[in-house]
């Protein structure tokens, strides 16, 4: 079957491609569009996909939604793919549950899903059995997770929906003073269970990034989820965890949760928002084989690995495009900039992205998996960076000694590994990667769009 996955008009749009169970295609609207977060109907995505297929079989829409939006939505599917095909409206919840069971070989698992809103839904927390996923406690909007935390992110002066991450990374300089205070007035929790004490759908103001306020939703976040996944796990007895919505991105959080509950695996998809969904949506159709997160656009600047590590060496920031780009929001070496961490290069990045009121942001290390060990305390392997390592050397010294550690091998990307084998042979174990992007824009997709549109000088 040729099965196409559709998610649109919330934020982060995009499309997916699963033909006889192997993912052909995924990737966000904005890469092609290069509208940063493009929520629009993904015209742009869908005519690439279908330069790489001729017979669709089934659409696949990420929302159930009434009668009159069906309607315009299957007459935009219409105009964009032409021919005789069903098309299926599937639960926003379903599709990020399955946007993460698929990344795995389970046959069961708990399930929960976190994000803002889907459907009426914030939180879902289920059970995957029989190729089929039950919903044993649920949440409605605007009791909601997702939505407190972009409450936090507007309060501290980031844009909701798009810049969670600054607020992570805020939450590591600060101390959770007001975690008591909010408790009182904005939320509260316990095991299983959480309340948002105020609607906050109109948000609560807007003042200046305050760290130890960030430290404190950071610590509620992280309880909640505990208390969520805690008795998700008594209630189901499974030791495995499938985990999707967009608050599933937070890798500080997702690390807690395997340090401190019974889970033994957590499975989490590098597009766990809900561009991420379009690819669950038709997975719900035909379950395909996850075979890694480079999915989208193909594209390259014919480099050498060893040229790379040659300069990386002497000390240049080496952008790379090479072959299909991640999907997801976060480069792991195929649109990537790269280079030794040091004070220098940390200033030539923050100039390159134009980190002017952020330049306190952290930069994410990649190092080979088989000497990690050696340099980070790592409680789950990522070779997606969804999950934090804590730091053991200064060759890398990060604001808290953590880190969003991408692990590297040769089946998770072989052009990265060979540059990272000849680093690591000349005493340099650990590289920056941060995203190939200039300020305000998406990640390139091709290199045009690099050459378009980053300077590196």
């Amino acid at each position: 079957m040729n099965i196409i996955g559709i998610s649109a008009y919330h934020h982060d749009s995009a499309a997916a491609h699963i033909q006889n169970h192997i993912i052909k295609a995924a990737s966000h609207e904005e890469r092609f569009s290069r509208k940063k977060y493009d929520n629009s109907f993904p015209v742009k995505t869908l005519r690439w996909i279908r330069k790489q297929q001729e017979q669709v079989d089934a659409v696949v829409f990420y929302e159930q939604k009434g009668f009159r939006e069906r309607q315009s939505i299957k007459r935009e599917i219409k105009a964009a793919i032409p021919g005789k095909y069903p098309i299926e409206f599937m639960q926003h919840h379903d599709c990020h549950a399955m946007s993460a069971i698929l990344t795995t070989d389970w046959e069961d698992c708990a399930v929960m899903v976190v994000d803002s809103v889907g459907g009426k839904y914030a939180t879902s927390l289920g059970v995957y059995e029989n190729n089929n996923i039950t919903w044993i406690k649920r949440f409605e909007y605007p009791n909601s997770l997702g939505l407190f935390y972009s409450t936090v992110t507007r309060f501290l002066g980031f844009t909701p929906l798009m810049d969670e991450e600054k607020v992570m990374s805020a939450a590591a300089y600060g101390e959770p003073k007001w975690v008591e205070y909010a408790k009182e007035k904005l939320i509260t929790t316990e095991i299983g269970d959480y309340t948002l004490l105020q609607d906050l759908r109109r948000g609560i103001g807007v003042g200046p990034l305050d760290w130890d306020i960030a430290a404190s939703a950071q610590e509620i976040l992280q309880e909640c989820l505990l208390n969520l996944a805690g008795w998700l796990h008594k209630e189901t007895g499974k030791f495995k965890l499938a985990y999707g919505g967009g608050v599933a991105l937070n890798c500080v959080a997702n690390t807690q949760l395997v340090r401190y509950t019974n889970f033994n695996d957590i499975a989490i998809q590098p597009a766990a928002g809900d561009a991420g969904t379009s690819l669950g949506a038709a997975a719900l159709i035909e379950r395909p084989l996850w075979e890694g997160p480079f999915l989208g656009y193909n594209d390259s600047l014919n480099q050498n690995p060893e040229d790379i590590a040659f300069k990386l060496l002497q000390g240049e920031v080496v952008p790379v495009i090479n072959g299909r780009a991640e999907f997801g929001p976060r480069a792991l070496g195929n649109r990537s900039l790269l280079c030794l961490p040091t004070d220098v290069n940390i200033t030539k990045l923050n100039n390159i992205k134009k980190r002017v009121n952020d330049n306190w942001r952290p930069y994410a290390p990649i190092c080979l998996d088989y000497i990690a060990e050696d340099l980070f305390d790592i409680y789950q392997p990522s070779y997606d960076m969804l999950f934090i390592a804590y730091n053991e050397t200064d060759k890398f010294k990060t604001h808290d000694d953590t880190a969003r550690l991408q692990l590297v091998n040769n089946k998770s990307n072989a052009f990265l590994n060979k540059i990272l084998e000849i680093t690591t042979n000349k005493g340099e174990p650990i590289l920056i990667n941060t995203s190939l992007n200039a300020k305000g824009k998406p990640i390139v997709n091709s290199v045009e769009d690099f050459r378009n549109e980053v300077n590196l000088f």
